[in-house]
């Protein structure tokens, strides 16, 4: 019988990254064109059976969705308690996205009691015409910052979606194992 877990995974990000529309595409597999902004935090589950060291565990991801608006900048750091992990998001087509991701994690290390485990996502990248975050850019921030993983990612068609967050569930577990 697989041993159960829970985990709490905060997506954060500047509004309009795309966070809602990456969990959507990894929870129900669809994207949905019409944009509308998170208020607060939106919760969402996804039940994962994963391997580790020869053995399958139950894995349920929480997903906390956190509002990039800057409104919410004073209050985001009580979403950000108990969190196991973090999903860093920025849009590859507006650089001030990106240059916002220390914030969010300097905030994520203020708040918690230990380091978690976080990846860095570039969102977007269906919009490569119209890209102006260069990749190497987010590649020597993963370097800087001990980011667990950086992909570029699509919320439209899916690209490096399922695989990163499986990443984070799997990063996780070997938290909870070790």
């Amino acid at each position: 019988m697989p041993r159960r877990f829970s985990f709490k995974v905060v997506l954060a990000g500047d509004a309009g990254v795309g966070k809602t529309s990456l969990v959507n595409q990894f929870i129900l597999k669809k994207f949905e064109k019409d944009y509308i902004s998170t208020i607060g935090v939106n919760i969402l589950l996804k039940d994962l059976d994963l391997e580790l060291d020869g053995s399958i565990y139950t894995v349920q991801l929480m997903f906390w969705d956190i509002g990039g608006q800057e409104k919410y900048t004073n209050v985001r750091h009580m979403f950000y308690r108990g969190a196991s992990a973090a999903i860093i998001v920025y849009d590859i087509t507006r650089p001030a996205t990106f240059l916002q991701i220390p914030d969010f994690l300097q905030d994520l290390e203020q708040t918690l009691t230990k380091k978690i485990p976080f990846i860095i996502l570039g969102n977007k990248v269906d919009l490569s015409d119209n890209r102006r975050v260069d990749k190497s850019n987010a590649d020597n921030l993963k370097e800087t910052t001990e980011a667990l993983a950086f992909y570029e990612t699509s919320a439209k068609t899916g690209e490096n979606v399922e695989h990163s967050f499986k990443l984070i569930g799997e990063a996780c577990l070997k938290e909870a194992n070790k």
